[in-house]
């Protein structure tokens, strides 16, 4: 089935929404799925398959040109604008969407895999608010300096940016380990996010990866940073588990 997001400006306006899984009347959890550069909304519906749990609903929104940003996730934000802040508001609009069949943030896992990925962390950051979980595959938050990246206080729809260049948090690595040293008072409010990545991913180096789990950290994340060996991207077995889990946790 698929539906347009309203309410999209922006390079992503008017775009497509891929929902499988659970009917509407029977869903008691959503998952919201963000597809890599290249890839399809059906494409990682399918595969979600791997992962599908009775009372699971599956909302995938459809980039354009299936490019969610035209640049490197590494070039300037400046350069991926404005279809970086229109992809974000694809995930608020597949957020919405589960809220209109009754399924509140708090019951919502968002899965986004490669630039779906990098979006995803942005909307984080942009958006924040405590969610059923996050999994950020092959993946980081964009930009030549994430340095300038901070937590948008409360959700309030800021660019999640500072402009001097400080975030909050103290920054501290606290290892790969599942949140501590979180601010669980922070405007994540204890979401679990899962990164996933490889030591020698070819797109996105493990610095990146562990960077962006202290910056949503600070913000009150409970992160686990997985970097598994080998120069695998995408989606793995193992990551594909801890969704599935993931799934079974949040089903009342």
């Amino acid at each position: 089935m698929t539906r347009t997001l309203s309410g999209i400006e922006g390079p992503h306006a008017d775009a497509r929404l891929v929902v499988g899984g659970a009917p509407a009347a029977a869903a008691e959890v959503a998952v919201v799925l963000l597809h890599g550069r290249g890839g399809t909304a059906d494409g990682i519906v399918r595969l979600a398959d791997e992962f599908y749990r009775p009372g699971a609903t599956y909302l995938a929104p459809q980039a354009r040109r299936s490019n969610w940003f035209p640049a490197s996730h590494d070039a300037p934000i400046e350069s991926n604008e404005p279809a970086l802040s229109s992809a974000i508001d694809c995930v608020a609009g597949a957020v919405a969407a589960a809220g209109d069949v009754g399924i509140p943030p708090e019951r919502t896992l968002l899965v986004g895999v490669s630039q779906g990925g990098c979006v995803l962390a942005a909307f984080l950051c942009r958006r924040p608010r405590r969610f059923g979980g996050a999994v950020v595959a092959s993946a980081a938050l964009p930009g030549d300096d994430l340095d300038t990246w901070r937590i948008a206080d409360g959700g309030d729809g800021g660019d999640g940016r500072d402009d001097e260049g400080d975030r909050d948090g103290d920054g501290e690595d606290d290892g790969d380990g599942a949140g501590r040293g979180a601010d669980r008072d922070g405007p994540l409010s204890g979401t679990p996010v899962s990164l996933d990545s490889s030591e020698s991913d070819p797109y996105v180096p493990s610095t990146r990866v562990r960077e962006t789990g202290r910056i949503l950290e600070a913000a009150g994340a409970a992160v686990d940073v997985r970097i598994d060996s080998g120069s695998g991207h995408g989606l793995s077995d193992a990551t594909l588990s801890r969704i599935g889990d993931r799934v079974d946790s949040l089903v009342p």
